[in-house]
């Protein structure tokens, strides 16, 4: 007899659980979503701003509307006409460098734009080290 009892019962609940599964179905037809955290808010960069000669100390980046730059530094006696030829791309705040091997081949390395103004530029190389430059009009040298 008793066994039978909670038959019963272990009957009566599966089906309770049924027609609740049931009604959830069929009355809330609305799937609703899980909350889904959008990734970090990219900042969108003009990149016309990066057109033009850049100086961080001594170290100059001429970037050009073409999608090519070239890079020196004055503290090893490297001009301009000399410097590393690269190429480099501006998507969202991810600013990356193509670097031009003399071997052949390109060499990335990937910063990540936090300013970008028409007189200033700050990114990070990824490693905690910001650059920091400043927008010149033209080459001065210290004679």
């Amino acid at each position: 007899m008793k066994k039978k009892f909670w038959t019963i019962i272990l009957i009566i609940l599966v089906l309770a659980g049924a027609a609740t599964a049931v009604y959830y179905i069929w009355f809330h037809k609305e799937y609703v979503e899980p909350e889904v955290l959008e990734p970090e808010v990219f900042n969108d960069f003009d990149e016309d701003l990066l057109i033009g000669l850049w100086k961080e100390d001594e170290v100059y980046y001429r970037y050009n509307d073409d999608g090519t730059a070239v890079t020196w530094d004055l503290a090893d006696d490297v001009m301009e006409d000399e410097g590393t030829e690269l190429d480099w791309t501006l998507e969202n705040d991810v600013f990356t460098h193509y670097y031009k091997m003399e071997i052949g081949g390109m060499v990335p390395k990937v910063y990540y734009m936090k300013v970008l103004e028409m007189d200033s530029m700050i990114y990070d190389d990824g490693f905690g080290v910001d650059h920091k430059f400043v927008k010149v009009e033209e080459l001065q040298l210290i004679q």
